[in-house]
């Protein structure tokens, strides 16, 4: 007997589902869009625990025939392609056909369908991949998918699965997405028996967005992308060049063919777009792209999707003809934009009395675009100037200060500290200080980001919390896409908040009252900072599932000094003191160094002295 045998269907089931089902979203993923694919104009996303107790998708669509009801649990039992050169044309969402039998292999899932102008409906029942049972009933127009005990016969895949919370979190940015792409479609999610999100059909992308990212979304700094040639089209919203912009900072969104994709290549010209315009902003300088939601569209031959089994990531035929197509409509679209701003800039400048402040944006792309004086044309004006006392004589004034200035006898040995040690800022970024054996640099807003970090934890631990009472009470209106979820963490964990430094007061609706804040929240913003400390905190609890640990990293992070930061000499010998008290001194919060030494044998041996 030879060592090669063919897989039994239930292993090769299972290993289908850990290529296609990864956790709670893989299943929300490939039953919505099967959903879309059956063209349904109303989608019910049921969840209980994360989805990890249960998930059911119900949509008003096509319906499938009894046949096609058991069909479709056979593996690559698919309507959508039907020859080899299909694959390479592809305009629908699912097409593999392994979604329902990799899903039918590691949970309890019944199927119940009925399509228009059937009399019945099909239901049939699997338990971990094995036929329970087959039958008529009785329902609505459309299919209905439950998916209970995810992983319940595979306890090596669930051990790997995160918190209720964090599954949560995955499907409700899914779900987004979907909506942000298929503004036609009424979507409902209820999670727990809460109902999360709610966004009835609308008639296009742009009240979708209104309604996801707040009624104000397009009044902010974006930039409006339209454009097109004979083989793509690119449309969506960019960011700005102001960097104070908030509420839209956290979403990069590239859908292309109608699919959320994550692509290096596109992420790489919309980068190299914006390079020669915010090299110095702090958000390009920590490697981020500023946000942006776009979508692309290509003729379905020249992309290939089936090459990641979730259908996240896609290979162009000729990606260097899509990099330059992208990068050069965002260039343009940011030339545009910054010739806009300088006529408004001039308009500003040319009145008696200015209308409004000058933001740093607006004063960059002045500077940028006014012609500067060369110095031959300077020094013919400096022939011009004419100061007849510049070689005036001392009076007596003059010499009584003077002596008066002399009587003082400095005292050259009680010299001040920060001379002693002289620090010295590099890029207003790292602090330089000289050590007896060398150089040691301090990572300024991480070495200040471990300082609060353990300063909160020491509060939550007992520690009276310092706090400063704001002159009126804030009233902080959610957006719509974080008030399904930031209620809730902040009614859940208020104990916490009040020892950290926060005093929140009441909610009512999709508001927020905080009328106290930590001492160390100096840059209070009209309290946009909060919403950007819960937004980090979603994303420290898909690392941490202690939300003591997780909030006390996220206020650090928000309340610390930034890179570009300009600090005088006291200030950095404060923040060196303050970190060598601190327990770890070393790291920051996430486990990066902070501190670099350099020994005066490594300069020697770059100057090959040694």
């Amino acid at each position: 007997m030879g060592n090669i045998k063919v897989l039994s269907e239930e292993v090769a089931n299972r290993i289908a589902a850990g290529e296609v089902i990864e956790r709670p979203v893989s299943v929300i993923k490939e039953l919505v869009e099967n959903s879309i694919d059956a063209k349904a104009s109303k989608i019910t996303v049921i969840i209980e625990n994360g989805g990890k107790k249960l998930m059911q998708v119900a949509d008003n669509g096509e319906g499938m025939s009894e046949d096609d009801s058991m069909q479709c649990f056979e593996r690559h039992a698919t309507s959508k392609i039907r020859t080899a050169a299909d694959i390479f044309n592809i305009s629908s969402l699912g097409f593999r056909g392994e979604a329902l039998p990799s899903i039918a292999s590691v949970s309890q899932l019944t199927l119940l369908t009925k399509q228009k102008g059937s009399d019945l409906a099909a239901k049939v029942e699997f338990d971990s991949g094995q036929l329970k049972d087959f039958s008529k009933s009785s329902a609505n127009e459309g299919t209905t998918v439950t998916v209970r005990k995810l992983f319940s016969n595979v306890p090596a895949r669930k051990k790997f699965l995160k918190s209720d919370q964090v599954e949560f979190k995955h499907i409700l940015n899914y779900l987004h997405y979907q909506a942000i792409l298929y503004p036609e479609i009424h979507f409902r999610f209820i999670a727990d028996a809460k109902e999360k999100l709610n966004y009835p059909s609308v008639k296009n992308k742009e009240l979708r967005m209104q309604a996801i990212f707040g009624s104000d979304f397009l009044k902010r700094d974006l930039i409006r992308i339209d454009i097109v040639n004979q083989e793509m089209q690119l449309s969506g919203y960019i960011s700005g060049l102001e960097e104070e912009s908030t509420g839209f900072a956290d979403y990069r969104y590239l859908f292309v063919n109608g699919r959320f994709i994550r692509d290096k290549i596109v992420l790489h010209s919309i980068r190299s777009a914006y390079d020669p315009f915010i090299k110095k902003l702090r958000i390009f300088q920590q490697g981020k792209i500023p946000p942006f939601i776009l979508f692309l569209s290509v003729e379905p031959t020249q992309v290939d999707l089936n090459v990641h089994p979730a259908k996240l990531e896609i290979r162009f035929v000729d990606s260097g003809k899509v990099h330059s197509f992208v990068k050069m409509a965002i260039n343009n679209a940011l030339l545009k934009y910054e010739d806009e701003r300088f006529k408004q800039i001039k308009s500003k400048f040319s009145e008696a009395l200015q209308t409004g402040k000058t933001t740093k944006v607006e004063s960059r792309i002045f500077a940028k675009k006014t012609d500067k004086k060369r110095f031959s044309e300077v020094k013919k004006e400096l022939k011009q100037i004419y100061q007849p006392d510049i070689f005036r004589k001392k009076t007596d004034s003059d010499k009584q200060i003077e002596a008066s200035v002399l009587k003082q006898k400095p005292n050259f040995f009680l010299r001040p500290e920060e001379d002693v040690i002289n620090p010295w800022q590099l890029h207003q970024s790292y602090i330089f200080v000289q050590v007896e054996d060398g150089l040691m640099i301090i990572d300024q807003h991480a070495a200040h980001e471990r300082i609060i970090y353990e300063k909160i934890l020491h509060r939550i631990h007992g520690a009276p919390a310092r706090t400063q009472k704001l002159l009126f009470p804030l009233v902080i209106d959610l957006p719509p896409h974080l008030s399904s979820t930031i209620p809730e963490v902040i009614a859940e964990n208020l104990e916490t908040f009040t020892k950290i430094g926060f005093s929140i007061k009441t909610f009512s609706g999709n508001s927020i009252v905080i009328d106290e804040i930590p001492v160390e929240l100096e840059d209070w913003d009209g309290g946009d900072i909060f919403i950007e400390i819960i937004k980090q905190l979603e994303d420290e609890l898909t690392e941490t599932e202690d939300f003591r640990d997780g909030i006390a990293k996220s206020v650090a992070c928000k309340a610390a000094i930034k890179a570009g930061k300009k600090m005088g000499k006291k200030e950095m010998l404060a923040l060196i003191n303050d970190l060598f008290a601190c327990e770890v001194p070393y790291f920051c919060p996430h486990g990066r160094p902070l501190i670099i030494k350099m020994q005066m044998s490594e300069f020697e041996r770059k100057f090959k002295r040694i």
